[in-house]
């Protein structure tokens, strides 16, 4: 199930974007966004990434890596406006774009 979520996730186009979470961040992930009911996973890059979690809302499926500074949030948006509702919800600075609306998209840092 991991697999094809992360296949979905990372798909091609505009409906993706992710963001380096800032320490004061990261434990508000699960206040924001509903969990997913799947363990926790190990990451393959390693523990510093560790452990992945999933979340959903409407409109949107997301995957957490790590929970500490410098983890990263993964979101895939059903349209813009959902993925634009995560991302202003989601202080930090996002790989693709910044605001409330995309005006470029940026090459992303992996």
């Amino acid at each position: 199930m991991e697999l094809v979520l992360s296949e979905g996730l990372f798909s091609d186009g505009p409906l993706y974007n992710a963001c380096e979470l800032p320490a004061g961040v990261v434990g508000e992930v699960p206040r924001l966004f509903q969990r997913v009911a799947l363990p926790d996973y190990p990451m393959w890059t390693g523990d510093g990434e560790s452990p992945v979690r999933w979340f959903s809302a409407p409109g949107l499926l997301l995957r957490q890596d790590g929970l500490t500074a410098e983890g990263w949030l993964h979101v895939r948006g059903m349209t813009l406006a959902h993925l634009s509702a995560a991302c202003t919800s989601v202080p930090g600075r996002w790989a693709q774009w910044q605001g409330t609306e995309p005006t470029a998209v940026d090459e992303l840092p992996f």
